[in-house]
């Protein structure tokens, strides 16, 4: 989402009239449809007892609801509790479940679990529901007295239209099938054998590459989809500004036409996510004419600068004394050099990604422009953006990488008979990133996206073998040699990030982790952060909580419960060195809707080589690392802050071990890590089929880099 904390108060003050504000006995910051109210007798500082919702696809787990307390008592508090069916059917859909929860003083939160049944038969809509109602309270208030369970049903997902991927220009727009015509392997002109990765072709055209990557599935991308229609629900009153913004980048030529032309928007002046749908222009992502028509001096958030101006189309590109009539007669474009399209800088109209802070009691502005993604600021604040420097790289050194320093080839086959001289350097159009688990499900559910017949299976698992050799290459580790101290083995862990921005960066789901194991004579004697089939942690089980997960708290929640605070020494199995953003709204409070972030209640994801806080606090403060405090090796701050590393020093107990002591470590990374899936609140049809896809294709746990050391 693209849009500014000006933009969208002009649009509130303009446009719309807030709904009524719903306080629930002013103890919560806001209020859902699914939720009963009760209003709290007696004094206001008796303590208040509520509910959560909780969400589960079918067949993945059972339903569990979180009772909480805005305070602790010091006497016994007691709430009844009962099952009752709304779509969902008691031994059908359910397993009835009622009794009374008992909080001993010092207790805040008690969990009910409601068995799911596994219930193949026909049902309307993607998903059913429940209550859990609360009744008879001793000692306590009731604020929230009834919790919505939702059932996501497995069986039932909605199929896209088929995507044409030879649609008819639009204004100063051609789909990337017309390119492919000049732009295309004949078999000898860009091929190229890799020798990293094993893959299904040598064909190196940029139209072979590119259409299974990300940038072209940006629209066609479930959870981007599924993400649009949960925050536009948690702000129904910005539905039309919200879908507007977000298809900036994720369906810029549909978006940008509708403007141009003046049409197919709505009564407000929005591009809608409908409409978007519905069109090919827009289904086909960021692609060749989005990209290469994108003028210099665009800003972030979306804010780059494509002409209209039918009559002098321009193809912006890197080589010099481009052919211009070969072009021209056979698309109407005219080439030019412009070195704008190599740099950093270029990249950033989209990646790099302010959002406006929303209250999420009022939906109204708060005034922070938050951060949502920043790995152009973060480059800028490295050794690689040092212009001359020895390791000076812009963006697409890597992520646009040339097969080898000397290649070069010809890159159309037009004119007949008399093609263009060989180029050099030529860069691959892989636009390879960080998401391989999103491309298992791309091809894997490419009819329900509407895209098989545009995309093939090789052509993905050639795109992510590519991703995974990338990210081969993203870090480092390194193990101290080990040395018994008392009862404890101790050693250090360096993480040593070999990116240009920070790891992992970018979109505030993803997350670096490590996976330690100790051996005494080859038996396990600890391991912390292991993951299980599923690509799930142990830290996930706190993180997963409904309250967790709820967009909106109740008096008393604690964000610390919800997830691992950064780690500078690890004494017990059970805590876990995790690199990952955690989002906080503007009370403080974790939450997993973007619209209601307001700053990182945690970011400890480790810096590129160079950065430092000074230079951060100059070119945007909210890339200054926080929940780090204390760590002195954190990027060396202590010692020559910018090495781009951070030591975990562990402590294992040796207590009965005699050895010999061997260490295996793992640093794992993972694209969309279970919480940002979970967190996601509306019943929609866009968020259902994400949440059945997710399950059924579970989140991808990637090896960025491996060591082992013996005592």
């Amino acid at each position: 989402m693209q849009f500014t904390s000006q933009s969208i108060n002009n649009n509130l003050m303009i446009k719309v009239r807030l709904p009524a504000i719903c306080l629930c006995g002013l103890i919560i910051t806001g209020c859902t449809s699914s939720e009963e109210t009760v209003t709290p007798a007696g004094t206001p500082s008796a303590i208040q007892a509520g509910v959560y919702d909780s969400t589960v696809v079918e067949g993945a787990d059972h339903l569990e609801f979180v009772l909480s307390l805005s305070a602790a008592g010091s006497e016994t508090i007691s709430v009844d509790y009962a099952t009752t069916n709304g779509t969902a059917l008691a031994g059908t859909d359910y397993s009835a479940a009622n009794g009374t929860v008992q909080f001993a003083p010092g207790e805040v939160r008690k969990f009910i679990t409601v068995a799911v049944l596994g219930n193949t038969s026909n049902q309307i809509g993607t998903s059913k529901n429940l209550k859990l109602v609360l009744s008879d309270p001793q000692n306590a208030q009731l604020s929230i007295a009834a919790g919505t369970g939702t059932i996501i049903d497995r069986e039932k997902m909605s199929t896209d239209s088929t995507f044409n991927h030879n649609w008819s220009p639009a204004g100063v727009f051609s789909g990337a099938a017309v390119c492919a015509d000049c732009h295309l392997s004949n078999g000898t002109i860009m091929q190229f054998d890799n020798p990293d990765v094993s893959l299904s072709t040598n064909d190196i055209s940029p139209g072979t590459q590119w259409k299974h990557s990300v940038m072209a599935n940006a629209f066609n991308d479930p959870y981007w989809q599924a993400a649009v229609e949960d925050e536009v629900d948690s702000f129904p009153h910005l539905s039309g500004f919200i879908e507007d913004t977000c298809t900036k980048c994720h369906a810029p030529m549909g978006r940008t036409h509708a403007y141009h032309s003046d049409t197919n928007l709505d009564v407000e002046g929005y591009y809608r996510f409908d409409t978007a749908k519905g069109e090919d222009i827009s289904r086909e992502g960021v692609s060749c004419t989005a990209c290469h028509q994108m003028q210099e001096n665009g800003t972030d958030s979306g804010g780059y600068i494509i002409s209209g101006d039918t009559t002098n189309k321009v193809i912006f590109g890197p080589y010099p004394n481009p052919a211009t009539n070969p072009m021209l007669s056979s698309t109407t474009y005219t080439p030019v050099k412009s070195g704008h399209v190599e740099s950093s800088e270029f990249c950033a109209s989209c990646h790099t990604l302010y959002t406006p802070s929303l209250d999420p009691g009022t939906g109204a502005p708060t005034g922070i422009n938050f951060l949502e993604q920043g790995p152009y600021l973060e480059w800028q604040n490295s050794v690689y953006a040092v212009v001359a420097g020895a390791q000076e790289a812009q963006c697409q050194d890597c992520h646009m990488p040339v097969p080898t320093d000397t290649y070069e080839t010809t890159i159309s086959t037009r004119p007949p008979g008399n093609p263009p001289a060989p180029r050099q350097p030529y860069a691959q159009h892989t636009l390879v990133g960080g998401n391989a688990h999103l491309l298992e499900i791309l091809r894997d559910y490419s009819t329900e996206l509407g895209i098989a017949n545009s995309t093939t299976t090789p052509g993905f698992n050639d795109q992510i073998a590519l991703t995974r050799n990338f990210l081969g290459s993203a870090a480092a580790v390194t193990v101290s040699t080990p040395a018994t101290v008392g009862n404890n083995l101790e050693f250090n862990i360096e993480v040593s990030n070999n990116a240009g921005h920070k790891i992992p960066s970018a979109y505030p789901s993803r997350r670096v982790w490590l996976h330690v194991v100790v051996k005494s004579a080859g038996q396990v004697i600890f391991e912390s952060g292991k993951p299980d089939v599923r690509g799930y942690i142990s830290t996930d089980t706190a993180r997963l909580k409904a309250d967790c997960m709820s967009a909106h708290k109740l008096e008393g929640f604690d964000s610390s419960l919800c997830y691992e605070p950064h780690r500078d020494v690890i004494n017990d199995p059970s805590q876990v060195a995790i690199y990952e953003t955690v989002l906080g709204d503007i009370n403080n409070n974790i939450t997993h809707t973007l619209l209601q972030g307001a700053k990182y209640l945690k970011d400890n994801r480790i810096p590129p080589a160079g950065f430092t806080n000074s230079k951060a606090a100059t070119i945007e403060p909210q890339t200054v690392p926080s929940g780090v405090a204390g760590d002195n090796d954190f990027n060396c701050v202590s010692t020559g802050e910018g090495c781009g590393a951070d030591s975990v020093h562990y402590q294992v107990s040796t207590v009965g071990q005699s050895g010999p002591y061997t260490i295996e470590v793992r640093l794992l990374y993972q694209a969309t890590q279970p919480g940002f899936v979970d967190g996601m609140h509306n019943v929609g049809d866009r968020v259902n089929r994400f949440k059945v896809m997710y399950d059924a294709v579970p989140p991808s746990v990637e090896e960025l880099a491996t060591v082992t050391r013996a005592q």
